[in-house]
């Protein structure tokens, strides 16, 4: 990692994220012995772990805004966003903590697993080729329009790794009521996946252009 990145803030925030989503899923479950809510939660830190040090490598700066130095949401509707999405998602989570532990690890909760894995592994090949994606709707100084990697396919590969993690987490959690927090904050995503694209399209030079070239936002074929 390059030394301008200050590492041991990176860690922190990351390791804050992975005990906050452990709160948020064992205990409202008040059991430990939920081998679905482990998976979870494992899988995830070692997804940020493998995010921090392949940014770290490739992309330290966008690695510092992301963790410990983004900017403000400044859109309006970005703003709401935000706020209302961070309570969908712990919404979310305490379902499943609340439903899943009597559930059982299943056959769906553990085919529900591998969309989960293959959306990490997206949002994290959309990280490493695109240098602007700090986690807010916002035009930077110098920020062109990044055509490389899954932004080849479609335009907000992020969002698109995003709504799979949301759909797919009451299945891999064994939560059906969860369904319906998750379904919403799915929902707002692909909304500010729109208002973003019409932000990029009015500010950013060229990506009118490359709107043209990659005329999906989400899914090839569909939208």
């Amino acid at each position: 990692m390059a030394t301008g990145t200050p590492y041991l803030s990176v860690i922190f925030s990351a390791g804050f994220r992975v005990c906050l989503l452990a709160l948020l899923l064992f205990l409202p479950a008040q059991d430990l012995r939920w081998p679905a809510g482990w998976v979870y939660l494992l899988l995830y830190a070692a997804w940020s772990g493998l995010n921090i040090t392949l940014l770290g490598s490739r992309s330290p700066e966008l690695l510092r805004l992301r963790e410990t130095g983004a900017p403000a949401a400044s859109e309006p509707w970005d703003k709401f966003f935000v706020f209302f999405g961070a309570a969908l998602l712990a919404t979310t989570l305490l379902i499943c903590g609340m439903e899943g532990p009597a559930s059982g690890f299943t056959a769906l909760a553990a085919a529900a697993f591998l969309p989960i894995c293959a959306a990490g592994a997206l949002f994290t090949w959309a990280l490493l080729s695109n240098p602007f994606a700090i986690g807010v709707s916002a035009i930077q100084p110098g920020q062109t329009a990044v055509d490389r990697g899954p932004y080849r396919a479609v335009r907000h590969p992020i969002y698109l790794a995003g709504i799979v993690v949301l759909v797919c987490t009451p299945a891999a959690l064994g939560s059906p009521s969860a369904f319906l927090p998750a379904g919403l904050l799915a929902g707002g995503l692909a909304a500010r996946a729109a208002l973003e694209d019409r932000l990029l399209l009015r500010a950013l030079p060229g990506y009118k252009e490359y709107a043209g070239r990659v005329t999906y936002r989400l899914l090839p074929g569909f939208w």
